[in-house]
């Protein structure tokens, strides 16, 4: 194995720079991952994100906000009160 004397900073550079694109790599895929659990290589995913991020491209929605009930409004005008000064 060499010694030390045989590296420049240039190297170095390049070497931290792959290894800082590597782990940024990583984290990014881990990011858009849609697992639940991974543990020990049993991996479980979220099946329900994945449906529901279809479904989002495809339509623009999910489908998963509640909808309020279809409240009637009543449009008559209040009786007016007399103004008592």
């Amino acid at each position: 194995m060499g010694s030390l004397d045989h590296y420049n900073l240039a190297e170095l550079g390049t070497f931290v720079g792959v290894c800082g694109g590597v782990l940024a790599s990583i984290l990014f895929a881990t990011q858009k991952s849609k697992c639940k659990k991974c543990c020990w290589g049993c991996i479980e995913r979220d099946v329900d994100a994945v449906i529901a991020e279809e479904r989002l491209e495809a339509t623009g929605h999910t489908g998963e906000t509640p909808r309020l009930s279809q409240k009637h409004l009543n449009l008559e005008p209040s009786p007016e009160e007399p103004n008592n000064p």
